[in-house]
């Protein structure tokens, strides 16, 4: 009866800590897909010095259009969107299925980077 009850407590503590560590994990790998996107985006700029045009924030898939090169890790729980102009752009991830929706990370053209400061994300900054 003792091992139940410290396993039970062990489980307690090992849980939420397991699950902070995926929710951090999978921010983490979001980030690097908006690196991508931001890559993407440069490309496009460096072959006709423009960036393309999404005047209303756009969701983006892998494989779409000037992201043909680009597929997300985390596509099952963000969902990425675009909004530029041709000389400035922001790519955010805004969390959905299991990750918080409020978990929005965004990088704009000039490598500003924000997360959401409530920790819904796991991280803070990147």
């Amino acid at each position: 009866m003792i091992v139940v009850v410290i396993l039970g407590i062990l489980a307690a503590i090992g849980v939420p800590s397991y699950k902070s560590y995926v929710t951090k994990s999978r921010a983490q790998s979001a980030t690097a897909d908006l690196v991508g996107m931001a890559l993407a985006m440069e490309n496009t700029f460096q072959k006709t010095l423009s960036y393309p045009l999404y005047n209303s924030e756009t969701v983006i898939t892998g494989g779409a259009t000037n992201f043909t090169s680009w597929t997300p890790s985390q596509a099952s729980y963000f969902t990425y969107k675009v909004i530029s102009t041709s000389s400035t752009f922001t790519v955010k991830a805004v969390g959905s299925g299991s990750m918080s929706s409020s978990c929005i990370l965004t990088l704009t053209n000039g490598n500003v980077r924000s997360a959401p400061s409530d920790g819904s994300c796991g991280i803070t900054s990147w």
